[in-house]
């Protein structure tokens, strides 16, 4: 069996959750998993799907719900047993960005060679301090649609081409951390694909069941997304998918329907 091009990892909001004792936030009840967000972000399921059509092999690995599986799954005896041209991680809660560095630096202590790629909405407006402090992460691509522009950075990395051209990339050119504009938010949605068949064919592919779950529980209390929008009409002041906060950090101006 080949390595997938990219192998997509979502970590808990701590790693060492196991051995810390950890406080509840009020975020924790907005979504349908544990505090410690278990629950890998849909654009995962498109990410992975979109890619698959243009014939990039894709896996995903939910490292928090593995952990919050089974006492005896070792995180890092995992990653380090992976084989991929790229990995991806989300940091798009900000509760995940322990978790999500963390996770980097293991990647990055078994596969050197191996560059990492962090997404999400905390990763987009964090894009410059991350690249500039964490020399484990080589990419972050900004926005709410990064299908096509991860397309674009697989391909030019495995070709050797120039990453001057991929929309909302950051990198890093001779030492120095650089920011392609952020032009790719498409209108609609009307390409995005979402076929949940494609986890089913991964699980039978990597024999990984709880890899592929959502979320720990999914099997007792199973629930899917549909996704409709990216973008917001309202401007509620504590949220990062404001109106507002689409406009200003992700460059979206109106809502994307599909």
């Amino acid at each position: 069996m080949s390595s997938p091009d990219l192998v997509l990892l979502h970590p808990p909001s701590v790693m060492d959750f196991r051995k810390r004792t950890l406080l509840l936030g009020p975020v924790s009840d907005l979504i349908p998993s544990t505090p410690v967000f278990e629950m890998y972000p849909v654009g995962f399921a498109t990410l992975a799907s979109h890619l698959e059509s243009k014939g990039f092999e894709v896996r995903i690995a939910n490292i928090a719900a593995r952990m919050l599986g089974s006492d005896r799954f070792d995180p890092e005896r995992f990653v380090k047993s992976l084989d991929a041209g790229m990995f991806g991680i989300d940091l798009h809660w900000m509760p995940h960005v322990q978790g999500a560095l963390e996770l980097a630096r293991i990647v990055r202590k078994h596969h050197p060679a191996v560059p990492i790629v962090l997404g999400g909405f905390s990763a987009s407006y964090y894009h410059e301090e991350i690249l500039k402090t964490h020399p484990e992460v080589d990419f972050v691509l900004r926005g709410d649609s990064t299908e096509t522009p991860m397309g674009q950075l697989l391909e030019s990395h495995s070709r050797g081409k120039t990453l001057d051209g991929i929309p909302n990339l950051t990198w890093r050119s001779d030492g120095r951390v650089k920011a392609n504009p952020l032009t790719h938010v498409p209108e609609n949605l009307d390409h995005i694909d979402l076929d949940y068949g494609f986890i089913v064919r991964k699980v039978l592919r990597y024999r990984d069941l709880q890899g592929h779950l959502p979320y720990s529980n999914w099997k007792a209390n199973p629930m899917s997304i549909a996704v409709s929008v990216r973008g917001c009409v309202h401007n509620c002041v504590n949220c990062a998918g404001s109106c507002d906060s689409f406009a200003r950090n992700f460059n979206r101006q109106k809502p994307a329907f599909r």
